[in-house]
């Protein structure tokens, strides 16, 4: 079985220290890795993870060019980088055109961190792009612990799923951190991906097992949040969950190979 955590963080060499301290300070926790490619990677062998797919944040429309052709060069070796967008990026059709040529098959957004409504007008062209490429739009999702608004509700990404019913969407954290009520009401069974980052120890065992079942286990990935959590300790915990054999080697990486698979 191949282990695939389809969410993961790490910045440049230069750059990692800074924003690492950063992020600490803002979340107050503490990062299992120094955000370094090379930390990454040990922390993989650690826990045994085959793949690794990376989920970068534009704070800033202007930042978006760079940080996809820097996680371009890190196609291979064990990493799948996706890109990243901003609502505020003048022409998302053409940026998503050269993502996919450099090999991005997805981006990331954060509404918390790039201050928008996944409602926005300003994410329209974003959704009309992203369906004509084909691209994965990977958000985080719920409430975030450095910041005390919530802009990604549930009802928000219930309404883009409506909106753009052939869009393949991933709702990080279960859909919605700390929002899992509201994830249960509008969004569990719908066609969305789930990932479990930063949910396992934050939701009871006996609820996580209870969204998994009835959103489907076939439409829920692994992902730690690294370097956020220690996915070495939240893998076994997976398997205390009871589990079949199948529901987890789909949840470890058989789903995401699927979803991956089709988006090549």
């Amino acid at each position: 079985m191949r282990i695939i955590d389809v969410h993961t963080h790490v910045f440049p060499d230069a750059i990692a220290p800074g924003a690492i301290a950063s992020l600490e300070r803002e979340g107050n926790i503490r990062a299992r890795y120094d955000g370094t490619v090379g930390g990454l990677l040990a922390s993989m062998d650690h826990a045994c993870i085959d793949v690794s797919v990376i989920q970068p944040v534009a704070t800033k429309a202007s930042q978006v060019a760079s940080i996809n052709d820097w996680v371009s060069t890190l196609v291979g070796n064990r990493l799948i980088p996706f890109g990243a967008m901003h609502p505020d990026v003048a022409d998302p059709a053409t940026e998503m055109v050269r993502m996919r040529a450099l090999g991005l098959l997805g981006f990331k957004m954060h509404p918390e961190y790039q201050q928008f409504d996944p409602r926005d007008e300003r994410m329209t062209p974003i959704y009309d792009a992203a369906e004509e490429n084909r691209m994965v739009v990977f958000f985080h999702a719920g409430g975030d612990i450095a910041f005390d608004t919530v802009r990604g509700t549930a009802q928000a990404f219930r309404h883009v799923l409506e909106q753009w019913p052939a869009l393949t969407v991933v709702l990080a954290h279960m859909g919605g951190y700390r929002c899992w009520d509201e994830v249960s009401a509008e969004l569990l069974g719908r066609n969305v991906w789930l990932d479990t980052a930063y949910t396992l120890g934050h939701l009871p065992d006996d609820a996580f097992v209870e969204m998994v079942r009835a959103h489907g286990p076939h439409r829920v990935l692994f992902g730690s949040d690294g370097p956020w959590t220690d996915a070495g300790a939240e893998i076994p915990h997976l398997h205390t969950l009871g589990f079949t054999d199948t529901e987890l080697e789909g949840i470890l990486g058989g789903n995401a190979e699927r979803l991956l698979g089709a988006h090549q």
